[in-house]
Parts: structure tokens; sequence; C-alpha cells
């Protein structure tokens, strides 16, 4: 078997301990590409980062900012 065959293609992505999804190595390719594990992070299927850790900071990002917008509208 091969190294390649040996290292992982694919990562799991957890937000606040709470898988959100997945990223996978395009074939052929230096990037990953997301796919949802639930409705709620589905606007990010298809996306690609560089890597996992990559779409990890971005998706945490988006939810953080969803959060604070909703903070605010409760506020206001």
């Amino acid at each position: 078997m091969s190294e390649s065959a040996l290292t992982s293609e694919s990562y799991v992505i957890e937000i606040a301990g709470s898988a959100v999804g997945i990223v996978v190595r395009e074939a052929q390719a230096r990037r990953f590409a997301f796919h949802a594990a639930s409705r709620r992070f589905g606007r990010y299927n298809g996306m690609t980062f560089a890597g996992p850790r990559d779409a990890e900071r971005y998706l945490s990002g988006q939810l953080a900012r969803r959060l604070h917008s909703l903070l605010e509208e409760m506020v206001a």
C-alpha cells in the first residue's frame, strides 16, 4: 500500500464539540471541499478551503457572526 493511501483524505469539522460536516481533499488538488452534516451549514456545501483548520476557523466565524446578529436583534 502506498503512503498516500495511508493518509487521511477527509476530516470531521467540529464547532463547540459538535460535528457540523467534513472536508474532503479534492482529487488532484490541494484544496478541501466542505460537506455539511446538517441543514444549518448547508449554505457552505461545496466551499473549498486550503485545509481543515481553515474550514473550521471560517465556519466558526460565520456561526459567531450569526449568533451576534441574533443577540443584537433580541436587545434592540
